[in-house]
């Protein structure tokens, strides 16, 4: 056991040192290769393949978003990845995979590793386009506390995805996705199964675009989706939801890009549980203000259901979670740009769960960045994040300073 704890520890002083050194030596890497002399993407015919590393040093002053007695931690984040995309006349298949390891250097409950991978075949017949896809993960929910353990979880969403041009100014797309995640059954004996935290969704839905001026459209959506978790005896939390949705689109070729919706939502629950009916949006836009400085905005305002894997279960069912974030990215120099932004989010639970009021908490954060481009193939940054959770429960209160710095390599 001795011997164990001395070659973690070592493990440790060696990947912090390999760190420091990473980031000390960007400077030098920088003057010492020359453009001509920097390695390209692998081409295998056809097929390009693009490898990348990331290493992100970060202090969290509290890790387990606690209300008092916060733990602090360094955290190191290794993550190498490599994409391929192999185009064939109008037509794209790419696929990608990529890997976390991330090193505490106190807390050990902590300490993760987690994987990605996507692979998705985009098929372009001009006025018809396909996309069938497979999103899958192996990923963990974090600790809430000192002797809690990390929730490891396996989830797999398929996508299919088709649009038709009817004519010059309309457009109808179609799709369905499936999503499942599979926990594992691993707890402590006082916590909750995480089990139960266990579901499967399918979702179809249509949007229809109107092109009223070049490069905006108008679209109306409806989707349905029926949520199955898994409920081992309790009561059950199966939904069924439905929206209609006005909004507007913008192309990329435009000073304005992407979208914004909203409308009708209800969603029924199938057993004692007061259903959802009311206002759901969703905005993801970008303003190019001038050639150096891009605004963006990001709202949602929708239902969530409560996880046991994050202590909510005993606040009730689910909560209406609505807010957004307003950032600005400005470039300095050709290699150097900034960024900040401010982000608010509240959730308000609909019931009172096993307390004798709901829970209501409102979300504060603004950050601050810097990005160097020291070579196409090669970036740093460095940032400064602040979350205040305010709460109408004093146990839910938290606060959280978190000072990163990243390095990535991509060819």
């Amino acid at each position: 056991m001795i011997a164990f704890h001395v070659k973690k520890r070592c493990r440790k002083v060696f990947f912090s040192s390999l760190v420091f050194l990473v980031f000390l030596s960007v400077p030098l890497l920088s003057l010492a290769i020359e453009p001509a002399d920097i390695p390209g993407n692998i081409h295998v015919g056809q097929l390009d393949i693009h490898p990348s590393l990331s290493v992100k040093e970060e202090y969290n002053d509290n890790i387990y978003d606690e209300a008092s007695h916060e733990a602090g931690s360094a955290i190191t984040t290794y993550s190498p990845g490599i994409a391929f995309q192999l185009p064939f006349q109008r037509h794209l298949l790419s696929m990608d995979c990529r890997a976390d390891f991330i090193e505490p250097s106190r807390h050990q409950n902590y300490q993760t590793e987690n994987y990605f991978a996507n692979i998705m075949l985009d098929l372009d017949f001009n006025i018809l386009d396909i996309q069938i896809g497979d999103n899958w993960k192996r990923d963990s929910v974090a600790p809430d506390y000192e002797k809690d353990i990390r929730n490891d979880y396996y989830q797999n969403r398929f996508f299919f995805n088709t649009s038709y041009k009817l004519a010059d100014r309309y457009k109808i797309k179609g799709f369905f996705r499936n999503e499942n995640r599979d926990f594992n059954s691993f707890h402590k004996p006082w916590q909750w199964d995480p089990e139960l935290d266990n579901y499967m969704q399918n979702e179809v839905g249509f949007n229809l675009f109107y092109r009223f001026l070049p490069l905006t459209s108008a679209l109306v959506e409806y989707v349905y989706a029926h949520k199955n978790n898994l409920d081992k005896g309790l009561q059950s939390t199966d939904s069924d939801t439905n929206w209609v949705w006005l909004g507007l689109t913008w192309e990329t070729a435009s000073k304005i890009t992407g979208t914004i919706k909203g409308g009708y939502t209800y969603r029924n629950y199938e057993a004692g549980i007061d259903d959802f009916d009311g206002f759901g949006m969703k905005a993801d836009l970008r303003y190019k203000l001038t050639s150096y400085t891009t605004i963006g905005l990001n709202g949602f305002r929708k239902p969530v259901d409560t996880a046991v894997t994050e202590e909510e279960g005993v606040y009730g069912p689910y909560y209406i979670s609505s807010g957004g974030t307003l950032s600005v990215d400005h470039k300095l120099t050709h290699k150097i740009s900034a960024n900040a932004h401010v982000s608010y989010r509240n959730d308000n639970y609909e019931e009172e769960g096993i307390y004798d009021k709901k829970r209501d908490d409102d979300c504060y954060g603004i950050g601050v960045g810097v990005n160097y481009q020291v070579q196409d193939w090669l970036g740093c940054e460095v940032s400064y994040n602040y979350v205040d959770n305010d709460s109408n429960f004093e146990q839910e209160d938290y606060r959280n300073n978190i000072v990163a710095g990243k390095i990535s390599l991509s060819f």
